[in-house]
């Protein structure tokens, strides 16, 4: 198995990337700077900045600062714990002499006068922190309250006698980069380079604190930030907290980062081939030893490099990179020639999905080896593959094999009709209302027609070690990338509008972030039980499945299965609607021939007997 932390060990060729990095921060003309490193969740930003992170780590005039937005999640303020943790990390770094010391408490001082005025402001004291100024920083209704007691004329008197706070806190702010540079000189230090990482996973105002605070040291020579997160989040975080500035949101979120973002590298989700050199670089560092697997690796990754559109790593090449290659690894890669097509369709080329896919699988098969049982790696990657794009059918097999020693009974007539065409239109009438669904969905079709067959095998024990999946109440939201998370949230609104935004964001998601929302609105609904109101999670399960149609097979296997007392009658207009005119047409006629003598839901009943005669 793999870790699934950021690695130093370059598997993907991100070399391109972090020399681009390294040029930018070691040319002072473009410095102060910021660079954002953008991609998907899963993508390798962590690693990325873990390698360029190396290539400055000999430099003893170059401080590099890790700040984790989502470790300091919950404090107070973000902006001075971020202020403050890279002052902090100035003062245990270098030796300070008389001069630097004052300018670094100096610098504290300051941070603790924003703290105090943010608390202020926080606690509705701003006209006490900063005269009738501050009232604009309070409740609306505070400070209309407060308005007919102010003594404007004094107050302006008083300015005139003593500093104002509130300019006091704005020169604070002001002043603060040029004492920064200050202490940067004073301590000879070359370059300040600031590493933010995992600020997509934090709040939206955790999110905006991180990005103020990096404003202020922008003017600060000798300073780098590199920045780690979604894009996406971020600027749906800046709409979230701006919602009153005018114009189109997107434009808002957009504008917001690109001034405070100066050179956006962004992370490519891996192309078949980058996968599958990627894949097959993981089982080679599982099975050779590590001396060896560095060796093979930068071979690999040069050969990738001279050939970078026609290089393959695979089963074929292999002996001209390992010396010695052993079965497991020749069994590995085959299953990785297997395992590719779908993965770099259905993870869209996401190298941590692909990795905990990978791991959940090797898992299984060592679990099995502690009680003594042995999984071919080819059957259980083929079922793991249904499990994570088609969860109902899995599902469905389980129970199937329960009560039948094991084999899935279905997959002599499935496996025969997918391999062979001509034999659908004979035997297809006779199949029912399930096995239909399946053979009208075209990735489930593939999936039977693959090797290895299923046919006659013993499947107990391979369903036994995914009891996890089989058992687990709600979705693991691990499994969902944060984009397919946000795009929940949405579907889940009561707002109409919020509803159709996400719907229409999930055209953008891959294959198995689409199947994890499925679950996780199947898994509502079972806890719901009675399906009410206008927009109850039924209703948004069709309207979801409207949007990713592939998913349609699985809704007509998991409806058939709800118990009809829990159905609105609108169930019928809707699944209607979704297959009309479709090649789920039939299965749907028959599911609602089955809701019509339904005995115990008799206003479904009546109105799916009313679809059938308009059909």
């Amino acid at each position: 198995m793999w870790s699934d932390n950021e690695t130093n060990s370059d598997f993907i060729d991100f070399q391109h990337m972090v020399s681009a990095v390294k040029n930018i921060i070691e040319n002072d003309n473009l410095l102060p700077c910021s660079i954002g490193v953008f991609g998907d969740w899963g993508s390798g930003k962590s690693s990325l900045m873990k390698m360029i992170e190396n290539e400055f780590e000999a430099e003893k005039d170059i401080l590099t600062i890790n700040f984790n937005g989502w470790l300091f999640e919950g404090y107070e303020d973000t902006k001075t714990v971020l202020m403050g943790r890279i002052v902090d990390e100035i003062i245990k770094k270098r030796t300070l002499d008389e001069k630097a010391l004052k300018i670094a408490a100096k610098l504290l001082k300051k941070i603790d006068l924003l703290k105090l005025g943010r608390s202020a402001v926080k606690h509705g004291m701003g006209y006490l922190a900063m005269g009738p100024a501050g009232l604009a920083m309070t409740a609306s209704t505070e400070a209309l309250g407060k308005i007919g007691s102010i003594d404007y004329e004094q107050y302006i008197k008083d300015k005139k006698d003593k500093n104002d706070p509130d300019e006091v806190l704005r020169t604070n702010i002001q002043e603060f980069h040029l004492n920064f540079e200050e202490l940067i000189k004073e301590t000879k230090i070359d370059k300040v380079i600031v590493f933010i990482d995992d600020l997509d996973r934090c709040s939206y105002d955790t999110v905006i604190e991180t990005l103020e605070a990096i404003k202020l040291f922008l003017f600060a020579k000798k300073t780098a930030f590199i920045i780690g997160a979604d894009e996406r989040l971020i600027k749906y975080a800046v709409r979230r907290r701006f919602p009153e500035i005018p114009g189109d949101n997107a434009e808002v979120g957009r504008d917001y980062l690109e001034k405070l973002i100066q050179y956006p590298i962004r992370i490519p989700p891996l192309s078949d081939m980058e996968l599958a050199i990627y894949v097959n670089l993981l089982f080679t560092n599982l099975y050779t030893d590590v001396g060896e697997f560095e060796f093979v690796r930068d071979g690999v990754l040069k050969k990738k490099n001279e050939d970078q559109f026609g290089f393959n790593f695979n089963l074929d090449n292999i002996n001209d990179f390992v010396n010695e290659v052993g079965q497991e690894l020749k069994e590995a890669l085959l299953l990785s020639s297997q395992l590719i097509p779908v993965l770099a369709v259905g993870l869209n080329g996401n190298p941590r999905q692909t990795k905990r896919f990978l791991n959940t699988m090797l898992l299984r098969q060592t679990m099995a080896k502690s009680k003594g049982e042995e999984l071919n790696k080819r059957i259980l990657a083929k079922l793991m593959l249904l499990e994570y794009f088609k969860s109902e059918t899995f599902k469905a097999y389980y129970k199937q094999q329960a009560q039948n020693s094991g084999i899935i009974s279905d997959m002599v007539t499935l496996e025969e009709i997918a391999k062979s065409n001509e034999l659908a239109n004979k035997k297809i009438e006779k199949l029912t209302l399930e096995q239909q669904a399946y053979l009208n969905d075209s990735w489930i079709k593939s999936w039977l027609a693959s090797e290895p067959s299923l046919v006659g095998v013993d499947l107990q024990s391979y369903f036994y070690f995914s009891r996890d999946k089989l058992s687990v109440s709600g979705i693991n939201l691990q499994r969902m990338s944060s984009q397919a998370q946000e795009v929940l949230r949405k579907i889940m609104s009561d707002s109409e509008t919020i509803r159709n935004v996400g719907l229409k964001e999930t055209q953008s998601l891959n294959a198995g972030d689409a199947s994890a929302i499925f679950e996780s609105l199947c898994e509502k609904i079972k806890y719901e039980d009675k399906q009410t109101g206008e927009n109850p999670t039924l209703k948004k399960l069709f309207d979801f499945c409207e949007s990713r149609k592939e998913l349609i097979s699985q809704l007509l296997g998991y409806i058939e299965k709800l118990p009809h007392q829990i159905l609105p009658i609108g169930a019928t207009t809707w699944l209607q609607s979704l297959t009309d005119n479709t090649e789920h047409n039939q299965v749907a006629a028959r599911i609602l021939q089955e809701w019509s003598d339904s005995k115990h839901n008799k206003s479904l009943a009546k109105i799916a007997k009313n679809k059938l005669k308009t059909k």
